[in-house]
This record gives C-alpha cells, structure tokens and sequence, in this order.
C-alpha cells in the first residue's frame, strides 16, 4: 500500500500540466482542451497552472445561497495534529469557519474530508498560497463530485508570532496567543493591570506535541517562565475567558 501511494504522489509530481489541468476541472476540460494546449506551457508549475484556470474562469466556485461541500485533504502521514491545524488556520484565513471532519482515514497517508457550509467552494490559487506561507505545497488536485488536494509539507509551521527581545502588544479577538519561542530560554508575560489573567499556557514541540502545561487558579498581572528544552511554540490564553484578557497581553523573550 506504501508503494501504491509514493507511486501515486510521483506521479503527480512529473506529470505535465495539461493532465493536472484535466485532474482539476475534470469534465470541463474537453471544453477547454483547445485553449489550454495552445495558451499553457506544458510544463508550467501548480502555481502558474492554477493562475491560468484562475485568469480564464475555467471554476465557477460561487454558490447562490449557501451550500455543504465536502472537499478531502490527502497529507503524508506524518505529524497529523500539526497538519490539521495547518489545514485549518488556512481555511479560517480564506474566510471559512463553518466546518468540521467529516472522515478521517489513516494508512499510510493522512486524509480528512470536510463538511463545509459556505456561499463558495475553496479557490484552489489562493488555497495554494495560503498553504505555501505554512510551508506546504500542493501536489495535484482531483475534481470529481468534489475536490481532493494532495498536499506535501517539507516545512510545516503553523501562524505564530516571533518573541522578541523587548516587550511586544499583542491583541486577539479569540484570546488564544500562537509565539515561537526562537531559541529563548525565559519568556516574560505581563497583562493590563485592569484585566484578570488566569493563566493558562501550553509548551509544544514542532509537532505540536506537548511539553509542558502551565495554570493557576490565582490572578497573574506578571509571570516569568522556563522554556522547556526542544519547545517550539507557546500558546497562551486564560483558563476561564478570553474576557480576561480582553485588553491583550504584553510578551517579551529571554535568553
């Protein structure tokens, strides 16, 4: 089955770019055979191929109420929990929120399919930058009842601020706070002296594998704390409401 896959994503990864064409406007293609041949380098990149069905509105992508689609998202399976939260954080920066997994399948691949309810359908291009920031690419796309993305990620991050060494504002309407701890050993918390911060934060490797979890049930206005060693990323927020700390809070690395 492992072979069966590699094969599969190979494939994919020579395959000229009027047969990704074909994958991804599926019947329409014969429409349009003509133009793409003439008008589309044979070996154009996803990018610039995604760019061209884009410029010539090959997709129609817009519903006239909303509607449930069910697109599919096929990783290698490798630091699932990271790639979900890629996955997600990309669809919430392209404006879509209302959705959950529908299925989820693991073998020697990762694949999630979602149930989404939107007044569209994903656009493939701006999909594809938007996963390109996370340090992703996408490989293929299928289009049959509905799309399936082929998705490798080389260098997966997810969206995280940098900790600096001096004191930085930082406002979220979800009260949840994403920091990589770039190489600190300490990291210093302050909040509004007119909020009521309850402290919950989290230590996570790369692969978003917890380290260690820090909580009180005390109000903190200041707090220093220890960088586990291999720590990645730090999430932040209160343990009871993001009301709390509705005026934000003020962060500052230590080495």
């Amino acid at each position: 089955m492992k072979k069966l896959v590699i094969l599969f994503f190979c494939i994919f990864l020579y395959a000229d770019s009027y047969n990704i064409t074909k994958n991804i406007l599926g019947d329409k293609y014969n429409i349009y055979e003509n133009l793409i041949k003439t008008s589309l380098d044979k070996n154009a990149s996803m990018k610039q191929i995604l760019i061209f069905i884009k410029n010539n509105g090959f997709l129609n992508l817009n519903f006239q109420k909303p509607k449930t689609i069910y697109p599919s998202f096929v990783f290698d399976s490798s630091n699932d929990l990271l790639k979900t939260k890629i996955l997600y954080e990309s669809l919430n920066n392209l404006g879509f929120y209302d959705f959950y997994p529908l299925e989820i399948t693991k073998n020697s691949d990762y694949k999630i399919t979602l149930a989404i309810k939107s007044l569209n359908k994903i656009d493939p291009l701006d999909f594809y930058n938007m996963l390109n920031r996370h340090g992703c690419n996408i490989t293929n796309i299928t289009n049959d009842e509905n799309f399936t993305y082929y998705i490798n990620c080389k260098n997966p991050q997810i969206d995280a601020y940098d900790i600096n060494d001096y004191l930085y504002d930082f406002h979220s309407i979800k009260g949840v706070y994403w920091f990589r701890t770039d190489n600190y050993s300490k990291v210093f918390i302050k909040t509004s002296k007119y909020d009521f911060f309850y402290p919950y934060i989290v230590f996570y490797d790369k692969n978003l594998n917890i380290l260690n979890i820090i909580t009180s049930k005390n109000i903190k206005r200041k707090l220093t704390l220890k960088i586990p060693s291999g720590c990645f990323y730090i999430k932040i927020q209160d343990t009871f409401t993001k009301e709390n700390i509705k005026r934000g809070i003020f962060i500052k690395g230590i080495k």
